[in-house]
């Protein structure tokens, strides 16, 4: 799934990229409040198989190269234990709250708009939860979070994201809970 969204996208990031410019307008703005959303999926070899749901952001950009970005997300895998019972029994539903840095390069082309390539580094809180034979499971844990990224700004204001991540928590009853989720977001930048 991860490989063909990326796919998918790449066409988009590759004509983006030929129409940067190395000097941009001298009216370009790179600071700003955002805001947004869009879909997301989780996926894990050891718990999960996709998970899929939302995501909500908030961000603001300093400059041309660091931002900063609060978000939450939930998604919801109905999983068959009868297939593979070391994995989370159950309708397992992940909730993910999370701050983030993204650290990049602004690019700008013709009539503004900009395309920023980033690495992501930030600290989030995931919870999943299910109902197993034994009453409810719910594990609520902390873990840092890397991941890479590009977006880009149409009109100043309409931005397009798509973004990969990386974070695992440590679940005792099962195994290591390694969580690699895609996201495609839409925002409005102020």
């Amino acid at each position: 799934m991860k490989k063909q969204l990326m796919m998918a996208m790449l066409p988009l990031f590759i004509s983006c990229s030929a129409f940067a410019e190395t000097e941009p307008d001298s009216q370009v703005s790179f600071s700003g409040f955002r805001v947004g959303g869009g879909v997301i999926n989780h996926e894990s070899d050891e718990l999960i198989d996709d998970a899929t749901g939302f995501v909500l952001e908030a961000g603001y950009d300093f400059n041309r190269i660091v931002g900063i970005v609060g978000r939450y997300s939930d998604a919801t895998f109905d999983n068959d234990n009868d297939q593979n019972p070391s994995r989370l029994p159950g309708k397992v539903d992940i909730t993910t709250w999370g701050l983030y840095s993204d650290i990049g390069y602004t690019f700008v082309g013709k009539n503004n708009f900009q395309i920023k390539p980033y690495g992501l580094i930030g600290i989030e809180n995931i919870n999943a939860q299910t109902d197993t034979n034994q009453g409810k499971f719910d594990e609520n844990e902390y873990a840092l979070a890397l991941g890479t990224g590009v977006r880009a700004t149409f009109n100043e204001h309409f931005v397009l994201a798509a973004e990969y991540k990386f974070s695992s928590v440590d679940i005792p009853e099962y195994n290591d809970l390694d969580l690699d989720t895609v996201s495609i977001m839409v925002n409005y930048k102020f």
